[in-house]
């Protein structure tokens, strides 16, 4: 198909555009840092400190290309976006003189702290953690780096980008087979505080490391799909029917993706995994085309099967387990409603991004007070509200258009990577309702490199 060309005549992927080669290296290395040190939303500040400095000169790069007119036209939109996600914490760490402040909804604390310490009202930012805030929009760095970084990989090395991302998380899964086997809070776990006893891999939470892997499923069935059109081709034009170890390597992916989907016991992530294989299946059909492509949608779906079945008999009784009703209220489902509360104190501007756990604390009733702390909404949708008010819904809202129009695009015209990063999106923002996988490095880096790749595949299919 007819490549989209930029202002200057050249899509911006092309094989002999400037710079390819150390740009892919940098969005390598940005997702290598990612995935072995991103993987916790708390205690790892050293570590998240580094994956922001390597994310620079990725950063420094696409700034220059992009101020050099090779950006591909369909990244606008979503470039407006991101422009306007990275100005909210900064502006809520704007100082505002006292007559602005003292007036706007949930600043009543800290006037009634001023007056019992006698002080005179200073200027102070929106935000009521300024030291939060200032971190979460550092946080940002990494992820917007990596999105504007895939608008200029061409698709063969976003192939190699993906093999990447699916290598890490096979480490991932060989990391957490050796967490179960060997003694809870052993040196297998890279994260102080995390679930001991089960296999969270390069990550903190289990959650997150089955949000890791739904989004890599379909990812792998495009891959195997690639292999299987590669094959045919190579038969149609007479050459040697060589194999290649691709598709079988990503079958084997997703079958053992599934059976860790059921060790792990995140039950967001088991609940999502059927609708995700289903997803998957389409894309393998969608991607085959040839008369044999039931016979790969249904080899994908039988190893589905197996891997369900396998774990319907070794670990159907604990998973059970996760969903029985316990002799303690689920806390997420009890702090909710304060949660609201406490946002719709602080609208419409919110508290400040990364501010939860201050306001939380403020309005935590007695009986929800424990050992368990409660550290994120456990709904990212909830937590943005809380702390950046209508502003972030809007850009909430404005996201998920940009999102189903693209979406629709990948599906109609676009590559299979583009539909495959549709589909890690989707399972990645239904994950969000129940936790806070997006407030991790690794995972946000993944959700902005599958909004590049849906961008970037649009304006190659045009």
């Amino acid at each position: 198909m007819r490549q989209g060309r930029t202002a200057r005549g050249r899509h911006p992927n092309a094989a002999g555009s400037p710079a390819i080669a150390p740009l892919f290296a940098l969005v390598g290395l940005l997702i290598l840092a990612a995935a072995l040190l991103g993987g916790a939303s708390r205690e790892n500040t050293w570590r998240l400190a580094s994956v922001e400095v390597l994310a620079l000169p990725l950063g420094v790069i696409v700034v220059s290309r992009s101020v050099r007119g090779e950006l591909p036209a369909t990244a606008v939109g979503p470039l407006v976006i991101l422009a306007a996600i990275l100005l909210v914490p900064l502006l809520q760490l704007v100082p505002l003189p006292p007559t602005v402040w003292s007036i706007l909804p949930g600043q009543a604390p800290r006037l009634q702290a001023l007056a019992v310490a006698g002080l005179t009202a200073p200027w102070l930012p929106v935000s009521l953690s300024p030291h939060d805030t200032a971190a979460a929009a550092l946080a940002l760095i990494p992820p917007a780096a990596m999105f504007c970084g895939a608008l200029f990989i061409t698709p063969g090395l976003t192939r190699r980008l993906v093999w990447l991302w699916i290598g890490l998380a096979a480490a991932g899964l060989v990391l957490g087979l050796v967490q179960i086997a060997t003694p809870a809070g052993g040196p297998a776990y890279l994260y102080r505080t995390t679930n001991l006893g089960s296999p969270v891999g390069l990550f903190a939470n289990r959650n997150h490391e089955a949000a890791f892997l739904l989004a890599m499923l379909p990812f792998a069935a495009v891959l195997a799909a690639k292999g299987g059109r590669e094959r045919n081709r190579r038969g149609a034009r007479g050459e040697s029917p060589e194999r290649g170890l691709g598709p079988g390597l990503a079958g084997l992916f997703i079958l053992i993706s599934v059976i860790a989907l059921g060790v792990i016991r995140s039950r967001a992530g088991l609940i999502l995994a059927g609708p995700t294989v289903v997803a998957s299946v389409g894309l393998l059909w969608r991607e085959t085309r040839e008369r044999s492509a039931w016979r790969a949608a249904a080899a994908l779906g039988a190893v589905a099967v197996v891997a369900t079945v396998a774990v319907a008999l070794f670990g159907l009784s604990p998973i059970l387990e996760r969903f029985r009703p316990q002799p303690v209220a689920e806390l997420r489902f009890e702090a909710w409603p304060y949660v609201a509360e406490a946002a719709r104190a602080h609208l419409p501007l919110g508290a400040g991004l990364g501010a939860f756990d201050r306001v939380f604390e403020a309005v935590q009733p007695l009986n929800l007070v424990g050992p368990t702390y409660f550290n994120h909404a456990h709904n990212d949708y909830l937590e943005l509200w809380l702390e950046t008010g209508w502003v972030g819904v809007g850009l909430m809202a404005v996201f998920l258009v940009w999102f189903t129009l693209a979406a629709a695009r990948a599906w109609r015209t676009g590559s299979g990577m583009a539909r495959a990063a549709s589909v890690a999106i989707l399972a990645l923002l239904a994950a969000a309702t129940v936790d806070y996988a997006l407030r991790t490095e690794t995972i946000l880096v993944l959700f902005a490199f599958c909004c590049g790749v849906m961008a970037n595949g649009e304006a190659a299919h045009r």
